[in-house]
């Protein structure tokens, strides 16, 4: 069962994007990663979310985003790979409306997880652009991870 920690569980409060670089630590490198993310920044994650059915850990650490992803479990790793920039918004739907009326095209739908909604689109420039809302669900806690215990 997914496992969800984020400090702010609901993204509909922000002001402004939230832009993170993503980052894929080869599997079983995760807490070595997130000690080596706190350090560069100085801040600590606040986002942890387990979902070890779909083979992904993903923790979140200032502008960084890090995805330690199971390829024997989690099916799209090729397009997750691809995906250099994860952007957070207050309501996916109308941040991909604007996108896709400035040019950007949608090449993943719609989908949920367990934090959201998000969406893949391909800006004009060829990037390959994740859009998420984090929504809050009965499965957040209020406490972070005991990762780096």
């Amino acid at each position: 069962m997914a496992r969800l920690y984020r400090r702010q569980p609901d993204s509909s409060v922000l002001a402004a994007p939230r832009i993170f670089a993503r980052v894929f630590p080869p599997l079983g490198t995760l807490v070595s990663a997130v000690r080596f993310y706190e350090s560069l920044t100085g801040t600590t994650m606040d986002i942890d979310m387990d979902i070890p059915e779909a083979g992904l850990h993903v923790v979140g650490i200032g502008s960084f985003l890090l995805l330690e992803m199971d390829p024997a479990k989690l099916d799209r790793i090729d397009a997750a790979q691809q995906t250099h920039v994860t952007v957070l918004v207050a309501d996916v739907d109308e941040a991909v409306r604007a996108s896709a009326a400035a040019g950007a095209e949608v090449v993943q739908g719609r989908w949920r997880s367990p934090p959201g909604a998000g969406y893949r689109l391909r800006h004009p420039d060829g990037q390959l652009v994740e859009y998420l809302e984090h929504r809050p669900s009965s499965s957040d806690v209020d406490t972070p991870s005991t990762l780096l215990a």
